[in-house]
């Protein structure tokens, strides 16, 4: 994302300047499009990237990386290591110490046994960059509740739990 002066936001793809879209209602198709033309159809993932560059007057200046998450049981075309490589793809970004990390954890699971806040944790051992995302509260089952996660008491995060 990248602030401007401009009164005018508009996007391109990749490093293809030549074509900004003004249209913000056309970028989810052409996000899928993008995305299949990379992967296919049928599930597959790739460690290179899709760059959408946002140029607004109201946007800071700050880069977003969407990881895939740790998929364990391959589907589709995916790979038979689909584990090792989503595991080693968000290895290699979150292992930055300028990285803030957004770890998404369903809550209506054990947040001990979540990957994703496991790697967190081995990247970030103090949680000194990790915000924890807490997704699916409604799913919990009844007469249980995420209050000590959501007061950072569970597993302490330095910038705490957000739902």
């Amino acid at each position: 994302m990248n602030k401007i002066k401009s009164d005018e936001p508009y996007i391109y793809f990749d490093n293809d300047i030549d074509n900004k879209i003004t249209n913000f209602s056309t970028i989810k198709d052409k996000i899928i499009e993008l995305t299949n033309s990379y992967c296919g159809n049928n599930k597959n993932i790739k460690e290179e990237p899709l760059i959408i560059n946002i140029f607004s007057p109201t946007c800071p200046d700050l880069t977003i990386i969407d990881l895939p998450g740790i998929s364990k049981v391959p589907i589709g075309d995916q790979p038979k290591n689909i584990e090792e490589i989503t595991k080693n793809m968000t290895i290699n970004y979150i292992n930055n110490p300028y990285t803030i990390i957004l770890c998404a954890i369903d809550v209506n699971q054990d947040i001990t046994t979540s990957d994703g806040l496991y790697l967190a944790k081995q990247m970030d051992y103090l949680g000194e960059r990790t915000l924890g995302v807490l997704t699916k509260i409604d799913l919990m089952d009844k007469g249980t509740n995420c209050k000590d996660i959501l007061l950072n008491k569970l597993i302490p995060l330095k910038y705490g739990y957000i739902a």
